[in-house]
């Protein structure tokens, strides 16, 4: 029987629509060190049949109407109660949605790439 190969670091799983921004931050994660695989999906009902397990970290970029980022917090929770929870808003309002809802952290569209990459490498690390 085949045993499962031993990970060497981290899973981070994107969830946002495809295009520039879905992009960017699945080339910003995979420059993480502690970064072995960074899978990128629209939304968090797409099947994930190849992932092997679950991430340890979920990244959701948060291009929602008000009133939704909490439920998709919820939603990763849920799915992913030991995944650390980055949540990118583009509201104080959707921030402060995010941190009653339960993630981990939370990033205002607009942070520069230098700073959301310290905060993902940090939650990493924990």
């Amino acid at each position: 029987m085949n045993e499962p190969m031993a990970k060497n670091g981290a899973t981070v799983l994107i969830v946002a629509r495809p295009g520039p921004l879905r992009d960017g931050m699945q080339a910003l994660v995979s420059a993480i060190s502690q970064v072995e695989t960074a899978y990128a999906v629209n939304d968090l009902s797409a099947a994930l049949p190849d992932m092997g397990g679950w991430p340890d970290l979920v990244l959701l970029a948060c291009e929602v109407r008000r009133g939704a980022v909490g439920s998709m917090v919820e939603q990763a929770r849920a799915r992913w109660p030991r995944a650390r929870c980055i949540t990118l808003v583009g509201s104080v309002e959707q921030q402060r949605e995010a941190e009653l809802a339960g993630a981990d952290a939370v990033a205002l569209n607009g942070l520069p790439p230098q700073k959301l990459l310290k905060k993902i490498a940090g939650m990493l690390s924990l």
